[in-house]
């Protein structure tokens, strides 16, 4: 009987030192995910993508929050600050 339970439990480590072992690949796989998805901001060939509402709008975000900018005055949705009339708007 005690051979028994002290299988079970020695089963139990083993699946659960697998499990922690998977959560860890799967922590590092996201982490490199992350890392290179979130560089996608700038073009090809290497300067900002300037083509996005949050830099042709009349005014935009100071910070050029990803779905800022408005025709009208107001604050960004994302990060609160205060919209700036956007002097590059029309060149």
């Amino acid at each position: 009987m005690k051979k028994m339970k002290k299988m079970k439990k020695m089963k139990k480590m083993k699946k659960m030192k697998k499990m922690k072992k998977n959560h860890i690949k799967i922590i590092v796989v996201s982490l490199v995910i992350a890392t290179f998805t979130g560089c996608s901001f700038t073009s090809q060939n290497g300067s900002p993508d300037k083509t996005g509402k949050e830099y042709t709008s009349a005014y935009i975000c100071p910070m050029h929050c990803d779905g800022s900018g408005s025709d009208t005055m107001g604050h960004c949705p994302v990060c609160g600050m205060e919209y700036v009339k956007n002097t590059e708007a029309h060149k």
